[in-house]
């Protein structure tokens, strides 16, 4: 199970991505908002789904798998695959609490995803609550530097138990006229996670 968390946290994409070129409109978005005005439209976006690749680097190991994140308001589904498509870890979150059903469709339930996936991988931190906007693109509650296009380049922000992230965006494209990452790394101290997502499906 250490194992298995360490995998799912270890997101960093070891794969490369493939996208289809930009049509003139999609350049015009990513070229000609404000901040301001991208700021606000991914504080409205809180209805997605994206797919992609993940992988964690820890400091003896690295790990890859396939990503399924479904976001719903302050809900969501985590799912993490193997390449041929066996589930290695699920997180779910709704009213009632929080659920992770691992490989050996065991289940663990719980209040809070960070300090559950602690207590049953010790040593292992991936802030969950925290990218659910800082996946977006979105720096909440965190410092934050702008590329030339208003987009946030990179970050610094604390997660749930106060430890400190630094986040690198090196790619965004348009997906459904939202200007979202497609590559996004993660760094704390000996946690590294690199996130290639493939496809953004916005529900809002």
């Amino acid at each position: 199970m250490k194992k298995l968390l360490s995998l799912i946290f270890i997101i960093t994409l070891s794969g490369c991505s493939q996208f289809n070129k930009l049509d003139s409109e999609d350049n015009t978005l990513l070229t000609n908002q404000t901040w301001e005005q991208q700021q606000q439209a991914l504080q409205q976006l809180d209805h997605w789904t994206l797919t992609g690749k993940l992988a964690i680097f820890l400091e003896s190991d690295r790990q890859s798998a396939n990503i399924y994140w479904q976001q719903q308001g302050d809900d969501y589904s985590i799912q993490l695959t193997t390449f041929i498509g066996t589930r290695i870890l699920q997180v779910t979150k709704n009213e009632q609490g929080v659920e992770i059903i691992n490989n050996d469709d065991e289940v663990f339930t719980g209040q809070d995803a960070n300090t559950l996936i602690k207590q049953l991988s010790p040593g292992l931190d991936l802030p969950i609550a925290a990218l659910q906007q800082w996946i977006k693109g979105n720096p909440a509650n965190a410092s934050y530097q702008l590329n030339d296009q208003q987009q946030v380049s990179e970050l610094l922000g604390l997660d749930a138990s106060q430890n400190l992230w630094e986040v690198d965006f090196q790619q965004y494209q348009v997906f459904s006229g939202s200007v979202l990452p497609t590559k996004v790394n993660l760094k704390r101290d000996d946690i590294r996670v690199k996130i290639a997502i493939n496809q953004w499906k916005v529900t809002n």
